[in-house]
């Protein structure tokens, strides 16, 4: 046989069975089936975070703070926060809780009250502390026209500890809530104990959280960060 008849042959025959092979459309699956000799693992379930107990966490209304709609579970808390929501000067007038003071009629910032002209030195006085760049009182006679505070949501709520700023003239509550005043720079700070018992009015350049990292002994709603 001559060579060329030869290869004519072998090319003949390769066709052959490549006609006769079966023939599929699927492609070949080359992965590696899983063995089942282990239990599946089960799956990692995210953290919840949980926040302050409250009936609805509605939505942000701005960063860095909670809307007034918040509730921390804490009664005496809640009670200001929810007069403050109400935007009503009554509700959050009936929260008061005047302090008896001797006014004195000593010149000067600071210190008590100031004696009205025909009041003796010493005469005792019912009154709420402010705190702010000077300090000054509200007397019982003028609480019909407290207009409330004007805020737009809270920057947080502890209870105080002794490192608080406290004194006769001044005493400090058992809790404080931290609100954003309107301008979304003063901070207001409402002291509570048995109800409202002093107002602060914190501005800037004051630090907020190395207000709180002072005076807080435990934190109720804690900054958002």
């Amino acid at each position: 046989m001559s060579a060329r008849s030869f290869l004519l042959s072998l090319i003949s025959s390769a066709l052959l069975l490549a006609a006769c092979a079966p023939q599929t459309s699927q492609s070949i699956d080359t992965t590696v089936p899983v063995t089942d000799t282990a239990s599946p693992r089960e799956p990692i379930a995210s953290p919840t975070l949980k926040p302050a107990t409250e009936t609805s966490m509605p939505a942000t209304p701005g960063p860095g703070y909670y809307p007034l709609s918040t509730r921390t579970g804490n009664m005496d808390v809640d009670a200001v926060i929810a007069a403050v929501e109400s935007e009503d000067p009554g509700q959050l007038q009936a929260l008061i809780r005047f302090t008896t003071i001797p006014c004195t009629k000593a010149e000067g910032l600071g210190g008590p009250p100031k004696c009205e002209a025909d009041e003796a030195e010493g005469t005792p006085l019912e009154v709420l502390p402010f705190l702010g760049p000077e300090g000054h009182f509200m007397r019982e006679a003028d609480l019909a026209d407290f207009p409330g505070v004007s805020v737009i949501g809270i920057y947080a709520a502890y209870q105080l500890s002794d490192s608080a700023y406290s004194e006769e003239s001044y005493p400090a509550g058992e809790y404080a809530i931290v609100f954003i005043g309107s301008d979304n720079q003063t901070h207001i700070v409402i002291h509570i104990r048995g109800g409202i018992v002093r107002i602060d009015y914190l501005y800037p350049p004051t630090s907020i959280d190395e207000t709180i990292q002072r005076d807080a002994s435990e934190l109720i709603l804690a900054p958002m960060k």
